[in-house]
């Protein structure tokens, strides 16, 4: 498994489309708590391969084994988390994205800004490709990546993998609202 490059990432405030203003930050051990129970409330459960996880033991699981190998963003409102983004290396040039947006802050504008500022991130870290998989029923997702962006690669099933070359739009990502 690669290594997680160590660069910071400075905290920044992005607005909902309500005008909402939420905190975004990087992950770190005192949010966990904060982080299960927003997958304990969230809803479809298991929408994404099987993710999140049905109960909180497997959510802890799950949360704990992940924080290990990834860097992740959280999208606060005051303390709670609402938003979930993930970055998990595959190789030394490549990484997978993940991303987690609560039922209550879904078509905000908050997984636009949250995607646009992990490429960065991704960026910052030295990663030229960002890959992720998603279902191909998710048309609000596959809008919102192919307009960043993505491309599909491939196609299995009901879902399809999707694949970005940040070293060559990252000067073109539009910045975080």
């Amino acid at each position: 498994m690669p290594s997680v490059p160590e660069v910071e990432f400075k905290p920044v405030e992005v607005r909902t489309r309500s005008g909402r203003a939420l905190e975004v930050r990087e992950y770190c051990l005192e949010d966990f708590g904060a982080l299960v129970e927003m997958y304990r409330s969230f809803e479809p459960k298991r929408v994404a391969q099987g993710l999140p996880p049905p109960d909180v033991p497997r959510i802890a699981h799950w949360l704990d084994e992940l924080q290990r190998k990834s860097r992740a963003l959280l999208a606060l409102d005051g303390k709670r988390v609402v938003a979930h983004a993930i970055l998990c290396p595959i190789s030394e040039t490549a990484v997978e994205f993940t991303i987690f947006v609560h039922q209550d802050f879904r078509e905000q504008k908050l997984g636009t800004a949250l995607t646009r500022l992990e490429l960065q991130f991704a960026a910052a870290m030295g990663f030229k490709e960002v890959f992720l998989t998603t279902e191909l029923s998710n048309f609000p997702a596959l809008c919102l990546y192919r307009k960043i962006g993505f491309r599909i690669t491939s196609r299995y099933g009901d879902e399809c993998e999707m694949k970005i070359d940040i070293a060559k739009v990252h000067g073109e990502l539009p910045q975080a609202a």
